[in-house]
């Protein structure tokens, strides 16, 4: 855990992943929400924009301490953006998921 305490009236935690992702959750009227992004902008973009709506202009240095906690603690992890996507063996055969086609397609 990076960051926990209440944004406004939500609750809300910061958790950074061993693969150096954010996982965020927070409750809006009873709803839990969650997400998990790559950088800190898209933190703020996703997150922390949604509980300032709610919260107001008084809670801009509460944002600015849960990005500092963000930014503290993700040194010396892997950074999310530089590895690309996942590489996918092709099946052998060019076989497919799924029940077979039908004969009649063709």
């Amino acid at each position: 855990m990076v960051w926990q305490g209440r944004f406004g009236d939500a609750p809300l935690r910061v958790d950074l992943l061993p693969s150096g992702r954010i996982f965020a959750t927070w409750s809006i009227r009873g709803k839990e929400r969650r997400a998990v992004v790559d950088t800190v902008q898209q933190l703020e973009q996703r997150v922390l924009f949604q509980l300032m709506l709610g919260a107001g202009p008084s809670e801009d240095a509460l944002a600015k301490a849960v990005i500092a906690a963000v930014q503290e603690g993700s040194e010396g992890l892997p950074d999310p953006t530089l590895s690309g996507p996942t590489k996918r063996k092709k099946r052998p055969g060019g076989a497919r998921r799924g029940p077979p086609r039908s004969r009649r397609r063709r």
